[in-house]
């Protein structure tokens, strides 16, 4: 217990509390020797040296002892306390902290170094492109550091030198009940010793050296006639004599196995047919996994070529590609297998299938990398879509003569029952229509949006006419056949050309409206003659008009009826006599 409060009070001795309470105290007297500073801090360093002196002799009669946990712990804290008392030694003796003392680090090796290790070659190569203007740098950065630390001894030794020019003895340092442990003669001596040996670490004279040799290789450096030019240029010219033969003959390794494991292939496939035997989709997954394999055989034989020469340099930098390569792919890979699925035809689109695709309906010609697409009804109908722009698409099998598109080049249609035009261009981008010289430009989905009528295959006119009530008791029978067989004569000449332009006409009776009989009329019309779809429609109307003029038929007009409100006063006198009855 004594011990320790000891090591306590000593502490804060040597850190500055209690030479100042000591100071203030009027219960201890100091000698005016020991008031100067000098003095002071050797009476301090002594008491440093008593007290290491005092631990090591304890450390020993220690180690004599049996093994126990109270040695082992009394051991490890009294080795704490001697590691501290040095470090005080020190920094009271060069007066410097103990925060700025040097220290030598423990080497550690974690995975950063093992990366360093890999990547050492890499490094060198940068370092030697970049060797002069680091070295400068580091010059620099060396003869601040060196100025600085000359400043640091310069000051410690002279603080060494003022503590061994003084000659003071301190009997009382050691108390009586330490007389039996210590001698006065034993601590001076220990103190001389550890005094001379700060003298020797914290000499100046090598920094000096130190400082001239670094001035001298940096004034060297910057007194170099070569430029940055010639600096590159020389180390290309190294790079390529060595690095860029041993490169070439590392990528003649691998294109040279893969033109060769290529080659096999086709052989294989042209003449042995034995390919062909097995299903489509088969035949993509033999391939990809052939060649897959022989790229990596080829790259290995690269790398191989690249260990067999020793050049390091290009066999880490392929291998932090490769590195490269498979960080940033990870997260690529989920999309990857999904194509690689499409590719291998094992996905929900295979080739030979039908495929809506941006609104427009494709057969899936090829399916690789790129997808071959094609519609034969469009001009330039054949493109290619990355894969991965079909992931989450459904193809189906296409059924015979099935339309790939509603019209063709010069077709005539008809949308929304109120545009009429002439194909006169359609690709997988846009539909173009004319019509009296007037243009009007569709995008391709959006025409088939449009609902278009295609009037070149054939189309149906379609009329409504109306007689006069008068007529009712003729608008069944008699007066269709009357305008079927008027509409016969008149375009007998439409109807008897080869091909005929109408092929038939047919008459009936539709409804009867609010204020006529309305008959409907069908003519059924060449897709040939599609460009005259408006100007049969009117011919027809006025061969029915001329019918009604011969006949004496008369032609209603749309009439408007009018419901009169009852009078009031009449419903009045009506409701009063009720109640009255």
């Amino acid at each position: 217990m004594k011990k320790n409060l000891f090591v306590i009070v000593l502490a804060f001795w040597i850190g500055g509390v209690f030479p100042v309470w000591a100071e203030d105290s009027p219960k201890k007297e100091v000698s005016p020797v020991a008031s100067k500073p000098v003095n002071k801090t050797h009476f301090q360093l002594m008491q440093i040296t008593k007290r290491k002196l005092i631990i090591q002799k304890e450390l020993k009669e220690l180690e004599k002892k049996t093994s126990s946990k109270e040695v082992i712990d009394r051991i490890g804290s009294l080795n704490a306390e001697l590691g501290n008392l040095i470090e005080n030694y020190e920094a009271l003796a060069t007066q410097i902290p103990k925060e700025e003392i040097p220290k030598d680090q423990p080497e550690e090796k974690g995975w950063l170094v093992e990366l360093y290790e890999i990547t050492e070659p890499i490094l060198n190569s940068l370092r030697e492109l970049t060797e002069r203007p680091r070295k400068i740098d580091n010059l620099k950065a060396v003869i601040v550091d060196l100025e600085e630390r000359i400043k640091t001894y310069e000051t410690a030794r002279k603080n060494i030198l003022a503590l061994e020019a003084a000659k003071l003895d301190f009997p009382d340092i050691i108390e009586k009940a330490e007389k039996g442990l210590l001698s006065s003669s034993e601590i001076q001596i220990k103190f001389r010793e550890d005094l001379a040996k700060l003298k020797d670490q914290y000499n100046p004279e090598i920094l000096l050296v130190e400082l001239e040799e670094a001035q001298r290789n940096l004034k060297k450096f910057q007194t170099s006639n070569k430029n940055i030019f010639s600096l590159v240029g020389e180390s290309i010219v190294q790079f390529m004599s060595v690095r860029g033969r041993n490169l070439f003959v590392a990528l003649g390794f691998l294109f040279g196995v893969w033109w060769t494991f290529t080659l096999a292939y086709k052989s294989v496939e042209s003449k042995t047919h034995l390919l062909s035997k097995v299903k489509r989709s088969s035949q993509k997954l033999i391939k990809a996994v052939y060649h897959l394999t022989a790229l990596v055989i080829a790259f290995s034989a690269g790398l191989v070529s690249l260990y067999i020469v020793d050049d390091w340099l290009l066999l880490s930098l392929l291998f932090l590609v490769l590195v490269a390569i498979g960080w940033t792919s990870r997260q690529f890979i989920p999309k990857f297998l999904k194509e690689l699925n499409l590719i291998l035809d094992l996905g929900t689109v295979r080739e030979g299938e039908r495929i809506f695709y941006e609104g427009i309906p494709w057969l899936i010609k090829k399916i690789g990398f790129h997808v071959i697409l094609h519609n034969p009804r469009l001009e330039g109908g054949i493109i290619r879509v990355p894969v991965g722009k079909l992931i989450g698409h459904s193809s189906r099998s296409f059924v015979k003569d099935e339309e790939w598109f509603p019209t063709q080049l010069n077709d005539w249609v008809l949308l929304d029952e109120d545009i009429y035009g002439k194909v006169v261009s359609q690709t997988p981008e846009q539909v173009i229509l004319k019509n009296r010289g007037s243009r009007r430009v569709y995008m391709a989905s959006e025409f088939l949006t449009l609902k278009p009528r295609n009037l070149s295959s054939g189309y149906l006119i379609v009329l409504k006419f109306g007689l006069d009530y008068s007529t009712q008791n003729k608008i069944c029978d008699d007066i269709p056949q009357l305008f079927h067989s008027g509409l016969e004569k008149n375009f007998r000449d439409k109807m008897e050309c080869h091909p005929p332009v109408i092929e038939h006409f047919k008459v009936e009776f539709d409804h009867a409206g609010s204020s006529s009989l309305d008959l409907i009329i069908l003519a059924s019309v060449d897709g040939g003659h599609a460009s005259e779809y408006y100007s049969l429609q009117r011919e027809i109307n006025k061969t029915l008009v001329a019918i009604c003029n011969a006949e004496g038929f008369t032609i209603p007009f749309n009439q408007m009826t009018l419901t009169m409100a009852p009078d009031l006063s009449a419903m009045n006198s009506l409701h009063k006599q009720e109640q009255k009855n």
